[in-house]
């Protein structure tokens, strides 16, 4: 599952063309729950992922869906 918005504002830029990116993927005992913020024009981004093969994993549905960079949260 993959939620992209846009989001605006770029911080290197200014663009207005800033993206925000859920994705989700779980494999048998495996879920990754993974952020990313993209600039659509000068290509800046931030990344952050939640991988349950982590030994500080925490599936803490207000941490793995709430975005680190602009708090947005996952679409349902």
């Amino acid at each position: 599952m993959v939620d992209i918005q846009t989001v605006g504002g770029c911080t290197k830029c200014g663009s207005d063309s800033l993206i925000c990116k859920y994705n989700f993927f779980q494999q048998a005992d495996l879920e990754i729950h993974s952020w990313e913020h993209k600039c659509l024009d000068c290509g800046h981004r931030l990344t952050t992922a939640y991988r349950t093969d982590d030994e500080d994993f925490d599936l803490n549905a207000e941490t793995v869906g709430c975005c680190p960079y602009c708090q947005r949260q996952r679409a349902e």
